[in-house]
């Protein structure tokens, strides 16, 4: 039986249950105006527009709903359709609590960048050797070579080297293995690193 259980703890299904459950969690979190950020950490911004692309999904899931009210007939299936959306609206609303409540950000220890529960890296301040404003459009987040870029809709604007490597990940959906990799280099969108708020 114990067998039994590990094998389901481990199976991706149940992993995407868990993190489901946990974004409706973090909605009610954001409700409450919760900040998942260590005491004295100062909070990097969110990239500007990925807010508003979320936004733009769910104004497309509310158009559907008045035309599937309006297409189809009074039935059960159209019950089901409006039952979907109407969780489509909720999944992504708690998407959004889920980053806007986990925002990367900037401590004594170093810096974490991250994307709602996914952590992709964190760096000891001690391991910084330098920092540059440098500014890309990247808008994925991958590791290339020695390179974790955490790209976004405002591409990156900070690069940082450091005299030791750290293992990092790059982008992953929830229910999957995490791959660490070795980098020694980081971009990612500071906001005002052009006037040197942070490393």
């Amino acid at each position: 039986m114990h067998k039994v259980i590990t094998v389901l703890l481990k199976h991706p299904g149940f992993r995407l249950a868990r993190y489901e459950l946990g974004l409706y969690h973090d909605l009610f979190r954001w409700m409450r105006g919760d900040s998942l950020v260590p005491e004295g950490a100062e909070p990097l911004p969110h990239p500007p527009g990925r807010l508003q692309m979320l936004l733009c999904v769910i104004a497309i899931l509310f158009i559907e709903m008045v035309v599937v009210h309006l297409l189809l007939p009074e039935d059960t299936v159209r019950l089901v359709v409006l039952l979907l959306s109407v969780w489509g609206v909720v999944y992504i609303c708690a998407l959004i609590a889920s980053e806007r409540i986990r925002p990367s950000y900037v401590a004594d220890p170093g810096i974490v960048l991250r994307r709602g529960k996914i952590v992709f890296v964190e760096i000891p301040a001690e391991l910084v050797a330098e920092k540059h404003s440098e500014r890309t459009f990247a808008s994925a987040i991958f590791i290339d070579d020695d390179t974790l870029t955490v790209g976004g809709t405002a591409g990156t604007d900070t690069l940082l080297v450091l005299n030791k490597p750290v293992n990092a990940t790059g982008d992953r959906f929830p229910w999957q293995k995490v791959h660490p990799q070795a980098i020694s280099r980081i971009r990612y969108y500071a906001g005002k690193s052009w006037r040197g708020a942070y490393y």
